[in-house]
């Protein structure tokens, strides 16, 4: 192993003596968590880093003397097809449509037929917001959008809610002391991923606020001191860095007291949702929206083992719980042996016929060569460089449809040549510096032109007091195709935003009865509980609390009285309503007894 730091250049490892043992080894590069450095500048500094070192065993002394050839080898949990196909193996025997395998694999799925991981999907818990969507105060009355525009920035004002986020913190907390702090015989701790670092912040604020108040109440005392941490990069909104929010402590020393304390919340908006590792994490809380790769790193954060725990739980608060079919999805996909079907040598066909198409055009022929010229010259000047742009930009004012053509495929190509660059071998001249940067220049300055007016009205987005359990349907099919009756939603309602607020009020009535149904199987049960006769002695335990009874016992007879009331209303209740209460009878106690106080 060597430490090529050490070394003002890779070429002075080459010398006479190690030249000659080169040339009888075979090297491997042994690259960890590849998914995360196969693309960007860390991919691009990875494989200068791997070409200069390729340079340097491709000279002819040891190229004539050598005997193995060269290994390089990447690690992850969870390849993308852009991974495999830059580090996977050529497959000719496949089918047409998948040709990159991995060179070797144990998949998510043995690992937890295994033991060595939990299955994450066996606990997912869709608890949904209802939230209630209307034009502002100063709507154009029988407004139709023709009139005036409307801006509606759905997600935003949904994760940044301030009601909301008030309301999903009560939840969170409830959870922690109730259920996820007594999991993993006692030793739990769970993490709260977010929107944006200015709901995040708020998050903290409420949840520190309903935590203190919860832990004055005796039988919650024992987790008064379980932190509650806020992890962010950069900083927050009015410049509040996370070390501010978590009492001065950096980010190295949080993750420290928060590995050594025996419970705890930590609050994360990016960072930490891969590669950090806490085998005590038994509750992932899901205020985002997380899809493919990024769900299954996400929802791993859980899935580790450890002495006593037997499970691990994702409770989701994403609108319309999105993330149930997201999770499902991403693992049905990367649970298994992944293949890529990422076919690199048709995107480069379309590459090169990009490639003499932007030659051809009219721009290329007329400034390139000033521009490689005058910009890249001996003398740059400024002058020469607005010259081109105030060129670039009479062209796209005075030719909009053939101007935004091009842009168009100036991006398919940058795009392209990210997927395929360091992947197969393409001649240099598709990637030269200054074809790359004169096209970078066109596209600046259309978007520059071209800015969208922003200056709307924003759709006001209210939460309507209403949070709970939601059933989530499955998603039937999701590639199908619209019947050409179907008529194209989002067609429909480009000029009349009012008949898509609308539908959107529909949708989310559709949740709030969902949420209303599962209430009322619990006040259906409650009731069966204060009519049985063993439920007359439960309250009569619970008024003697303290006294004659622990609430241990209480609690364990709540359950027998569950579990009867379960099997006599098996069908009624259905298997959605059972899954998701099965787990947490001691939270439905908590609640029974608030119900028995309020009477």
């Amino acid at each position: 192993i060597v430490n090529l730091q050490k070394f003002s250049s890779i070429k002075n490892i080459l010398d006479k003596s190690s030249l000659k043992k080169l040339t009888e080894m075979r090297t491997v590069f042994l690259i960890d968590e590849i998914h995360r450095s196969h693309s960007g500048t860390q991919n691009e500094e990875m494989m200068n880093l791997f070409d200069e070192l390729q340079h340097s065993f491709d000279n002819k002394e040891y190229s004539q003397k050598k005997i193995k050839k060269n290994l390089l080898i990447g690690f992850t949990a969870t390849p993308s097809d852009h991974a495999l196909a830059r580090f996977g193996e050529f497959n000719k025997y496949a089918e047409s449509e998948k040709i990159w395998k991995p060179f070797d694999s144990y998949t998510m799925r043995e690992a937890i037929e295994d033991g060595y991981i939990l299955n994450p999907l066996l606990n997912l818990v869709p608890v949904s917001a209802k939230m209630y969507y209307e034009l502002p105060q100063d709507k154009i009355k029988g407004v139709s959008g023709k009139e005036k525009e409307y801006k509606l920035n759905e997600k935003k004002k949904i994760y940044e809610n301030n009601e909301r986020i008030d309301a999903i913190s009560e939840f969170v907390v409830e959870r922690l002391v109730q259920d996820v702090f007594k999991r993993i015989w006692g030793q739990a701790k769970a993490m709260l991923a977010v929107y944006s670092i200015k709901s995040a912040i708020k998050y903290k604020e409420k949840i520190d606020k309903y935590y203190n108040e919860i832990v004055k109440e005796s039988k919650y005392k024992r987790f008064k001191d379980a932190p509650i941490y806020i992890i962010y990069s950069g900083d927050g909104q009015d410049n509040f860095k996370s070390s501010t929010l978590n009492k001065g402590l950096s980010e190295e020393r949080v993750l420290q007291n928060f590995a050594l304390a025996k419970n705890g919340l930590i609050i994360v908006v990016d960072k930490l949702q891969t590669g950090f590792d806490e085998p005590k994490l038994h509750t992932l809380f899901l205020d985002k929206e997380i899809r493919n790769i990024n769900a299954i790193q996400t929802i791993s954060r859980v899935n580790r083992t450890t002495k006593h725990k037997k499970n691990c739980k994702i409770i989701d608060f994403s609108h319309k719980n999105v993330n149930i079919n997201n999770i499902k999805t991403a693992f049905e996909h990367y649970s298994d042996v992944v293949v890529s079907d990422f076919d690199p040598f048709n995107e480069l066909k379309l590459f090169e016929d990009l490639y003499e198409r932007l030659i051809q055009n009219e721009m290329y022929k007329n400034y390139f060569k000033f521009y490689t010229e005058k910009v890249f010259g001996k003398d740059v000047d400024v002058q020469d460089v607005l010259h081109l742009e105030d060129k670039f930009s009479k062209f796209i004012k005075n030719n909009p449809k053939r101007s935004k053509s091009l842009k168009n495929e100036i991006n398919k190509y940058f795009h392209i040549l990210n997927l395929i660059q360091f992947v197969i071998d393409f001649d240099d001249k598709y990637k030269d510096y200054r074809f790359l940067e004169f096209w970078r220049k066109y596209n600046n300055e259309y978007n520059s032109i071209n800015k969208k007016d922003e200056i709307k009205d924003e759709v006001e987005i209210y939460f309507d007091e209403q949070i709970g359990i939601f059933d989530v349907p499955e998603e039937i099919n999701k590639k199908r195709k619209k019947k050409e009756s179907e008529p194209d939603e989002s067609k429909k309602y480009k000029y009349d935003i009012l008949k898509l607020l609308e539908k959107k009020n529909k949708e989310e009535e559709v949740i709030g009865q969902s949420i209303a149904d599962f209430e009322l199987k619990i006040d259906g049960f409650f009731n069966y509980v204060k009519e049985s006769r063993e439920g007359r002695i439960l309250i009569a335990k619970i008024n003697s609390i303290g006294t004659k009874f622990t609430e241990d016992e209480i609690i364990a007879d709540f359950e027998k009285i569950y579990k009867k009331f379960i099997r006599r209303h098996k069908l009624e209740l259905g298997v959605f309503f059972i899954s998701q209460t099965k787990d947490i009878v001691e939270h439905l106690y908590n609640d029974f007894e608030k119900h028995i106080k309020d009477l």
